[in-house]
Formats: C-alpha cells, structure tokens, sequence
C-alpha cells in the first residue's frame, strides 16, 4: 500500500484547492447538523411535555386545543369517569382549561405579536406537577394577573410586574414558570374564569385533563373514553398529545435530509474535480509508483484516502461549526401552537454527520482513484 505520507505531502503542496474542497464540506455538514439540531430541539421539547399519569380530552374531531370547544355539560360527565385519581376530599383530580391565542401590541410599538394563553383553576397546578414557579408568584384567581413560562419571558423581554394588554384588559405579570424544557414555557396561565370572561367564551372548555393514579390505568381510560358511547371526546395521553404534535417535524426532516443530499452533490463534484486535477500533476508519479511494484488497487486506496481525508477535514470543521449551536433557543410554528425550543446537537447527530461526510469522500473519490489505476506506466512516462 502507498504510504499516507504520500498522500499528506501532495495536499499539503496544493492546499490552496485542498482547503477550497474541504471548505464545501464543512458548509454542507455544518448545514445539516444545524437543520437536524432544530428538528432535535422541537422533538425534545415535545417530548418533555406533558405527564404519563394525565389524560387529555379534546372535543370529538379535534387533535389541537386551540380549535378543540367542550361544553360544561360534557366535562361534568368525563370528570366522573372510572379510573380519574381522587383527591383527600374524594373529588376527582382534573383540570378544566381554556386554550387561546390572542394578538398582543408591546407598549411602545406598533407592531402586533401573538400569545398563547392558557386559562385555568386551582387544580391545574395539582394536575401539571412539572410546572413550578422561579421568579415571582401565581396568579390569584379572579384577578386580572398572569403567569408567563420562562420561553415568554425571553421571547418578548417581559419581566414580572409589566403590563399585558390583551381584549380590553390590561393583566399585570405575577410570576415566571418554568416546566423542565416543556411546550408551557411558551405560554401565558392566568384564571380561567377571567379569561372566559373577557372573550366570551363562559360555559366552554377547550381541553379537560384527567389525572390517573398511575400511566397503566392513564393509558386504560384514554382507551375506555375513546371507545365511549355516552360521551363524545378524543382522548390521549398528554405524552402521546405532545408526540402526534411533534409528528409534523417529520416533513422538515426530510426536507433537512434532500436539501443536504443536493449541497452534497456538489460538494461530490468538488471532490471529484480536485482529485481529476491531481491526477492530471501526478501522472508520471502514478506510473513511478506502478514501476516500483505497487499495484492497481494501491494507487486506488490511495487517491481514495486523499479524498477521504479532504472530507473528513472538511466533515469535522463542519460539525464543530453546527455544534456550536447546541442550546441556542429559538421559537417554531407547529400548526396554531408556538413552542419555544433549544437546538440540541446529541450524539446520534454527530455520528450522521460524520458518516454522511466520509460517504461524500468515498463517493467524489472513487471516480479519480479508478481513473488512476488506469494509467499505463510506459505511455506515461513518455
């Protein structure tokens, strides 16, 4: 086999086009390490969401509380279900809450933005354990106060004791909450019947959750309410709600993975270019190298290693650059919902990344490399 010496020296001579091919490398694989980071981050936050021992119900038809509308009636009749946990007092454990989103203008702007805001009772708190407060404290019921997640907070540089205009109202912020990476970090909680009040929408739901003693018996009442036929509701787990909203990532996934696999195409014929040019210099070296007794398949792995090596350079200057924006935050749509997410580089996404730019290597290489093993050493050296 021809000495990786070799193979250094010669990128090293011409490192002005080494540095150029390794360069495309590194903007395609850092491409998609950020694209997938972002896919990661939206899951994740997804995936923290929501408690496996909570069911959530949402009117028949309906997959997203924001258009879900339940009637007072019917979550009367859900609330007594067999399987809801009772309390010290042997009521049923669930929480009535009403889902908006509503636009808000910040005071010295003209611009309006959207917020999401989530109206709830007491009980909410018993039945959303995650959610604990970090600056400031609840709002009190019948007040026109709020609570806004930690996302909230950042997103529209708000801090506690600010004003909120939303309808008519002006809603003073009480406090900060934070739900270990969860979707509720991107909304607003004040009292239930205030919000309902003010958008006239007394007497309707958009969502009840149900809390079981634990995720089998969960799972067990999702299934008999969904198989109900005295009451009409969809109903999931929390986690399962939360996942089927993730679900919509898949498509960005695929588009993340066509756009790399184009830029990789060019980055391919970067490769293949480089190493067709250094074939064109190195004609009488190839044939010295066969006179020397090296075979067919060494000149072979060897310009492959070349190109191998320019696109792991390449690949990892890449990957650091993409992994650079591991825990930026940044909000995303996903439908009606807006959920504020840290782009999460792991592992997984690491090893894609490399494996996708050495495929890359393997594939701009190997067209060169047979091309040199068909050099015939006698012609050459005329």
């Amino acid at each position: 086999m021809v000495p990786l010496s070799y193979n250094y020296r010669n990128l090293r001579v011409r490192w002005k086009t080494t540095l150029m091919t390794a360069s495309g490398f590194t903007l395609v694989v850092a491409a998609l390490v950020v694209m997938l980071a972002f896919i990661n981050g939206i899951e994740s936050a997804c995936a923290t969401t929501g408690e496996p021992e909570n069911v959530i119900l949402l009117s028949k038809g309906n997959n997203d509380e924001v258009l879900s509308q339940m009637e007072r009636s019917l979550v009367a009749q859900v609330e007594n279900s067999k399987g809801v946990a009772l309390d010290a007092a042997g009521q049923p454990i669930a929480s009535r809450e009403l889902f908006m989103v509503v636009h808000h203008r910040p005071e010295k702007s003209s611009e309006f933005c959207f917020l999401q805001v989530r109206g709830v009772l007491p009980a909410a708190f018993r039945v959303h354990s995650q959610l604990h407060l970090i600056e400031g404290r609840a709002f009190r019921p019948g007040q026109s106060e709020v609570m806004i997640g930690k996302g909230v907070q950042r997103e529209n540089h708000l801090q506690v004791g600010d004003a909120i205009e939303m309808g008519r109202k002006r809603w003073k912020i009480a406090g900060v909450f934070a739900s270990g990476g969860a979707a509720f970090e991107s909304e607003l909680w004040c009292d239930l019947n205030e919000l309902a009040s003010q958008f006239r929408r007394e007497g309707f739901y958009s969502t009840v959750i149900l809390r079981a003693a634990n995720p089998a018996e969960a799972e067990e009442l999702s299934e008999r309410l969904r198989q109900s036929r005295s009451v009409s509701v969809e109903a999931m787990t929390e986690p399962k709600y939360y996942q089927k909203q993730s679900e919509q990532t898949k498509i960005m996934q695929t588009a993340a993975w066509v756009i790399a696999w184009f830029m990789g195409v060019g980055a391919i014929f970067g490769v293949m270019n480089t190493m067709f040019a250094a074939i064109g210099q190195r004609t009488k070296d190839i044939a010295v190298l066969r006179i020397m007794g090296f075979e067919a398949r060494d000149i072979v792995l060897s310009f492959l290693s070349e190109a191998v090596l320019i696109a792991a350079v390449g690949g990892l200057l890449g990957v650091a650059l993409g992994a650079a924006t591991n825990g930026i935050t940044r909000s995303a749509s996903l439908g009606a919902r807006q959920i504020d997410f840290a782009f999460r580089v792991d592992g997984d996404i690491l090893i894609f990344a490399g494996a996708f730019s050495i495929i890359m290597g393997i594939l701009g290489g190997l067209l060169p490399a047979l091309s040199a093993m068909r050099i015939k050493p006698l012609e050459a050296l005329h």
